[in-house]
């Protein structure tokens, strides 16, 4: 899809990058870069083109770690659109002034969602704007049941699915939450399912395994070792 073609996305259209949390995970190196950097060159790649904002939301601890970090990255084809760096509660108190338009929701936890992935998520709303997204990724592990401590069975994994991102809140869905002043829980994806499952329709779309969720150290290292090896393989 043209640049041109992504500029449509309708006034008010927003994104957001949830870079703080407590446990720095978001610092962490992957190819030797913080993932926060990865998951936001990713973010800004995918909006290349368009008007729509980009703002990094932080703790405040955070703020001018993450601000001078970013600093040094050059996105050339970032266009229009603005990049900032605030703490949810700053870009929550200057959103209620702006238009209400769809908020696409993108996790430092998730380093390697492609722009690709991103894009197309986010123009896959504008097929049905009043519907909200959410991204899953097949499970590929084994998953038991426990009974009194003691294996009891197999669960089905074609049943079973790992919300990813990007989350796409539709426009009608934020405007309700900016006029009831209801904060949406952008730091906890399943929290956020929940939230807009309340407030509207909400649809799933089917991710890549690349852009998985890492919860620890442990969980960065193998999403660098499967990133390399579909690399070797590709090549």
């Amino acid at each position: 899809m043209s640049p041109a073609a992504r500029s449509t996305h309708p006034r008010g259209t927003e994104a957001v990058l949830v870079v703080g949390r407590r446990d720095g995970l978001a610092f962490e190196a992957l190819h030797g870069r913080p993932l926060y950097l990865h998951a936001a060159t990713s973010l800004v790649a995918a909006l290349a083109g368009t008007e729509v904002p980009v703002t990094l939301l932080v703790s405040d601890a955070d703020h001018a770690r993450v601000a001078a970090g970013w600093s040094g990255v050059v996105c050339s084809s970032r266009g229009g659109g603005a990049v900032e760096v605030m703490t949810q509660q700053e870009w929550w108190s200057a959103r209620s002034s702006r238009p209400a338009g769809a908020l696409l929701v993108h996790d430092a936890r998730c380093p390697l969602a492609s722009a690709e992935l991103l894009r197309s998520v986010l123009d896959q709303q504008l097929l049905a704007p009043e519907v909200s997204l959410a991204t899953f990724r097949p499970v590929t592990d084994t998953v038991k049941t426990v009974d009194e401590g003691r294996i009891a069975g197999t669960i089905d994994r074609e049943r079973l699915g790992a919300l990813i991102v990007p989350t796409v809140v539709s426009g009608a869905v934020v405007g309700r939450a900016l006029s009831e002043g209801a904060v949406p829980p952008l730091d906890d994806t399943a929290a956020l399912v929940r939230w807009m499952r309340e407030r509207g329709d909400v649809e799933l779309v089917k991710g890549p395994s690349l852009a998985r969720r890492v919860d620890d150290r442990s969980a960065v290292e193998l999403l660098e070792c499967v990133d390399e090896l579909s690399r070797t393989v590709r090549h």
